[in-house]
């Protein structure tokens, strides 16, 4: 650092704080900056932050003109350039695919509508909630359907009881219509007798 002592003495007196430090920035000389790094650590600290603005904007710019580059090269690799020939095969098989996909799916809600109108799922729930339960194939969703009346029957069966419990009686043993010979057992059966026992 060169510094004329008679300038800075004259800026000293006069109090001019900006043109002081103007002189002393003037002043600077190469290996300066190092020696102020080294001994100010406010110094030290502005100027890794400005390093990290630098380095953050060159990655940035970077990314945006090599990235995309790089991954076209590693997908291109990874799987070989396809002929047009190639790829119209490829989406024909693809589309063909996802028809038999398709259609198997309908047959299967179709199916399982049926069992579901079959086994006394109410008809409103069945059509909105269907397709919730399907499975992979007929046997797993008719199981899933299974195990769904099932527990639908057992929170029906137990609010009923719980009803005839805070009216004073005794629930009829095997469960409601079981004491009505040839009766059949629906969810709608249930509920709709749970409601007339709701009106005694």
């Amino acid at each position: 650092m060169i510094i004329d002592l008679d300038q800075l003495k004259t800026l000293v007196e006069a109090g001019d704080k900006t043109a002081l430090e103007t002189h002393i920035y003037k002043a600077l000389e190469k290996g300066d900056v190092s020696k102020a790094l080294a001994t100010n650590a406010a110094v030290k600290s502005d100027l890794d932050s400005e390093k990290d603005k630098y380095h953050n904007t060159a990655m940035e710019t970077w990314k945006s003109n090599n990235l995309q580059g790089l991954i076209d090269d590693a997908v291109k690799a990874a799987n070989p350039t396809e002929t047009p020939e190639q790829k119209r095969i490829r989406e024909l098989e693809e589309k063909i695919a996802n028809g038999e996909k398709s259609a198997q799916r309908a047959q299967l809600k179709s199916k399982a509508l049926e069992f579901a109108t079959e086994n006394g799922l109410p008809p409103k729930f069945a059509s909105k909630y269907i397709e919730r339960f399907l499975g992979d194939d007929e046997t797993t969703t008719t199981a899933t359907l299974s195990e769904l009346k099932a527990d639908l029957e057992s929170v029906i069966q137990e609010g009923v009881d719980s009803k005839f419990k805070d009216n004073g009686r005794t629930p009829p043993p095997g469960g409601i219509g079981s004491h009505i010979p040839g009766s059949i057992k629906t969810i709608e059966q249930m509920a709709a007798e749970h409601n007339i026992r709701n009106k005694q």
